[in-house]
C-alpha cells in the first residue's frame, strides 16, 4: 500500500511536479480495480486481495482502489502459479 509521503517522495523524486494527473475523469496512470481485473484476468475481489496483501502496489482514495498502469500481475512474478 503506498502512503500519501511515499506519492510525494515518488512524485518528486520523478520529476513529475507539473505534470498532468487528472484528465477526462481519471487518475492518469492509473488504472481502477475493473480494469485491472480485465488486464490481468482475474475478478475484481482478487485485484482487492493482492492490494491488500501487499502483493499489488495501488492506491485507495475514499473506496476507490487505483493500480498502476504499468502494474504487473502478481501470477507473473509467481511463475504463472495461483497464489
Amino acid at each position: 500500500m503506498m502512503t500519501g509521503r511515499e506519492l510525494i517522495v515518488y512524485i518528486l523524486t520523478n520529476g513529475l511536479e507539473d505534470e498532468p494527473i487528472y484528465k477526462d475523469g481519471t487518475i492518469l496512470g492509473f488504472m481502477n480495480e475493473l480494469e485491472a481485473a480485465v488486464k490481468f484476468n482475474v475478478s475484481t475481489a482478487t485485484i482487492r486481495t493482492w492490494f491488500e496483501l501487499g502483493m499489488l502496489d495501488g492506491v485507495k482514495i475514499g473506496n476507490v482502489l487505483y493500480i498502476p498502469s504499468k502494474a504487473s500481475s502478481p501470477l507473473e512474478k509467481n511463475g504463472g502459479k495461483n497464489v
